[in-house]
């Protein structure tokens, strides 16, 4: 009897392990691949991925650790298509601003030409052949804009850095829901922060939102821009580590001088200039500061 109930639990434990769960090794190499992919398509499809996995679960995800982590890489991937795109609509905008005014000064300058030439009916065959000229340059700078159709990349990209940017409030907003949830969850309470209904709904909104923007806007960003855009992000990363590091080696050398105060010893020269130099350094940090809001 005690057997059979030995091979029972035994049946249970392994059915219960062999249920489909959350992965998070799975997930961080879902997003780590796509962090690494140049490509805008493989990239939004690697995020695609990631957004499905969460919206197939069918358990209740306790506390849930896994949707909050999703939801910061979807942050993160929302923050860099709004601000790529963005950037990409006023690169566009400048490549399109060549051809346009161009070709809007030569249609000008053809027609005052026009005009001009009726006064002067001696000179007919030279204006005729520099208003011929200037349209057929005015038509080639037409032609080419439309093919290459820099205005309407930077529709585009406009339209789709602002969907980015309102999904990107979206899932702010939820996760800061998730984040106060779970501060005000008990231990005794088995309810579940988000359930396997809501998790679906939601996921598969934010799918549909990613994919409708994809459609939207079909052209690739282009790759110079998404580089900057890493290598400011790696930019402002190390100097916010170079200060927090010089914070720290202040924040040590003061607290030194303020032992030596409290403990009754006088101050040496030394110390005094090291005063100095840090009242200096805090003097130019705030003149920077207030440059750069100004």
């Amino acid at each position: 009897m005690q057997s059979d109930e030995t091979k029972n639990l035994a049946a249970a434990e392994s059915r219960r392990e062999s249920e489909p769960k959350l992965n998070m090794e799975k997930l961080r190499h879902l997003v780590n691949e796509s962090d690494l992919t140049p490509s805008k398509d493989v990239q939004t499809n690697r995020i695609l991925e990631l957004v499905r996995t969460m919206s197939n679960q069918d358990e209740t995800i306790q506390g849930c650790p896994e949707v909050a982590y999703v939801l910061t890489k979807l942050i993160k991937f929302t923050d860099e298509r709004s601000a790529t795109h963005a950037a990409s609509q006023e690169y566009y905008k400048k490549m399109n601003a060549i051809f346009f005014w161009p070709g809007i000064a030569l249609t000008s300058i053809t027609s005052a030409t026009s005009f001009i030439a009726s006064y002067f009916p001696e000179h007919t065959t030279k204006f005729n052949v520099a208003m011929g000229i200037m349209a057929s340059l005015s038509t080639l700078i037409v032609a080419l804009s439309e093919t290459y159709r820099y205005g309407s990349k930077a529709e585009q990209h406009g339209l789709a850095s602002e969907s980015y940017e309102n999904l990107k409030t979206r899932l702010f907003f939820k996760s800061v829901q998730i984040h106060a949830a779970s501060l005000t969850e008990t231990k005794e309470d088995d309810t579940s922060l988000m359930s396997p209904c809501e998790m679906k709904a939601f996921f598969t909104s934010i799918e549909d939102q990613i994919t409708e923007i994809a459609r939207q806007c079909k052209d690739i960003i282009p790759s110079s821009i998404v580089q900057n855009y890493k290598d400011t992000r790696f930019d402002a990363m190390v100097e916010s580590l170079a200060r927090n590091l010089k914070t720290v080696i202040t924040q040590d050398k003061f607290a030194k001088i303020v032992n030596k105060i409290s403990a009754g010893e006088s101050l040496t020269p030394k110390d005094y200039s090291m005063v100095n130099s840090i009242e200096k350094q805090a003097k130019y940090i705030r003149k920077k500061r207030i440059k750069e809001i100004v």
